[in-house]
């Protein structure tokens, strides 16, 4: 997650990335390739092809710079741009129909990190499952629109774009997803608080 404060910086190395400077590629490379490889271990566990897709992107950005835009927030439009790489790689190997673009029944696992995972065994047991069974209460799409309006901090709109959705039907997917995990939460609400940290876990591109 990173502070909008630095949106002028980066649409300045994405000016700078469109004019052929290398150094601008590599500084966006390392500020995203670790959000990109998170958000798409959530998809699949095949890292591999998780990474080479990360690679790709960076790859395609470099090559087309001649034709790029230049998009209101860098992230959501790498976001965006990987997510449909990965659902084109993933409908070629596995089932083109559960990662077509207008697919709602694809994978999308938010899983305890190992931290979360000890502290659960060690003290929290009960609360764990309870988180479990809340998250498992919502669809793969639900899932990951909370990831990304709680780990990405992305607006609706931009959950919208990134999705290829209407803000509008964002706006009721969350509603559903935090009115689900609420019913199975009760009231407590240190345990909705858990919830919303557990979908900050994250995985590493190096």
């Amino acid at each position: 997650m990173h502070n909008t404060d630095d949106l002028p910086l980066l649409q300045e190395k994405w000016l700078q990335l469109k004019g052929g400077d290398g150094d601008a590629l590599k500084f966006l490379f390392d500020r995203y390739a670790n959000d990109l490889y998170n958000y798409g271990t959530k998809f699949t566990q095949d890292t591999d092809l998780v990474k080479e897709c990360v690679q790709e992107i960076f790859v395609t950005v470099w090559n087309r710079r001649g034709f790029l835009g230049e998009p209101v927030n860098v992230k959501n439009y790498l976001l965006k741009s990987y997510r449909r790489l990965l659902f084109k790689q993933l409908g070629t190997r596995q089932n083109y129909a559960v990662y077509s673009e207008t697919a709602a029944n694809y994978s999308f696992q938010v899983e305890l990190s190992a931290e979360e995972r000890l502290i659960a065994q060690e003290r929290r047991s009960a609360a764990r499952e309870r988180l479990e069974r809340a998250l498992a209460s919502l669809t793969a799409r639900q899932r990951e629109a909370v990831f990304l309006k709680f780990h990405e901090n992305l607006s609706y709109e931009e959950i919208a774009e990134v999705m290829d959705i209407s803000v509008k039907a964002t706006y009721k997917l969350m509603a559903i997803a935090l009115s689900e995990l609420r019913d199975n939460l009760s009231q407590d609400h240190f345990m909705l608080l858990l919830v919303l940290a557990l979908v900050m876990a994250c995985s590493c591109y190096i």
